[in-house]
């Protein structure tokens, strides 16, 4: 069992990507066309992005349910911000409001003691109702029509969403694999005391998760807006559903300690995958969330069943 675990952590988001493959194939003709699989791995992009950041919160031994706020205060502040400082200035004014968010879910957990749970949670809350107040529960417009070109446009046919995502994973994957910084956030979630009595400034470690949480959720708020053109209070309901199914299912453990941002992106395509098999078979989006779940709970038990029988072996003093 301890085998075919380990096994899995390596190389089974590959495999359900492949049977979704094999599905998608028989299911539609137009599967292995480029602008279909383009288009899967886009919508994938998504939940791949801001699961970036989540990894970092799990490995450190936290996570994050703000996300989807604040994706919507992102295309907020873009949709009444634009028209006053221009397109650049706006993303930059977004970006900082985003992390800002990060930075106060950091204090709040580190500071003052406060559980993730309630902490990200209540945040989604209070943000949400942010953008709603700001917009009088209106959606907002967007008039210049070149800032379309962040989430539409393309570089040598591939999509400008595809490109955010793969640079930022190269950005996140040196951080957390090749940095100070990156060892760091594994040793506070693999033990968070050890590494305070190792003299980690442990606070300073976990604001600056939460700070690229909210950062990669900026990242998708401003790519959703630019598709849409409008600034949606309501927008992304349930995302963080889906991002925390991709981390899991990538497999990040929820025990801490050791992130896997490769598993995340293809995580991320293989959601993508379910998504755009669901709809061409015309299910209804309430059973398309259900079906995300059931996915989570897969993951959950798989990685349940991980720890389990990891302890075992070492208690038994097998190499794992």
């Amino acid at each position: 069992m301890v085998r075919f675990l380990k096994l899995y952590e390596k190389i089974g988001i590959f495999i359900l990507i492949i049977l979704g493959g094999v599905f998608l194939a028989f299911a539609t003709p137009n599967f292995f066309k480029a602008d279909t699989i383009f288009s899967i791995i886009t919508q994938g992009t998504y939940g791949g992005i801001v699961a970036f950041g989540m990894v970092l919160a799990i490995t450190s031994g936290g996570f994050d349910l703000s996300v989807d706020a604040v994706v919507a205060l992102t295309s907020v502040m873009l949709a009444v911000t634009i028209p006053g400082l221009g397109v650049p200035s706006a993303i930059i004014v977004s970006i900082l409001i985003s992390c800002l968010v990060g930075f106060l879910n950091g204090v709040l957990i580190t500071k003052f003691g406060v559980n993730p749970l309630i902490t990200t949670l209540s945040m989604a809350t209070i943000i949400r109702g942010v953008a709603f107040l700001i917009t009088q529960g209106r959606q907002i417009p967007i008039s210049q029509s070149g800032f379309m070109n962040i989430g539409t446009g393309k570089l040598w046919l591939i999509p400008y969403p595809i490109i955010i995502m793969a640079v930022l994973f190269i950005i996140f994957y040196l951080l957390l694999y090749q940095t100070s910084l990156g060892r760091y956030i594994s040793a506070v979630g693999s033990n968070e005391g050890a590494a305070f009595i190792s003299g980690l400034n442990v606070t300073f470690i976990k604001i600056m998760v939460y700070v690229l949480v909210a950062f990669t959720a900026s990242i998708v708020g401003i790519i959703r807006t630019s598709q849409a053109l409008i600034g949606i209070p309501s927008m992304a309901p349930g995302f963080t559903l889906t991002v925390l199914t991709i981390t899991i299912l990538g497999g990040t453990s929820l025990s801490g300690g050791k992130g896997n941002l490769i598993g995340a992106v293809f995580a991320g395509i293989f959601i993508s995958m379910i998504y755009y098999g669901l709809n061409l078979l015309g299910v209804e989006y309430f059973y398309q969330m259900l079906a995300i779940g059931l996915v989570l709970i897969f993951a959950l038990f798989i990685d349940g069943l991980r720890i389990r029988y990891l302890e075992v072996a070492k208690v038994k003093g097998i190499k794992v």
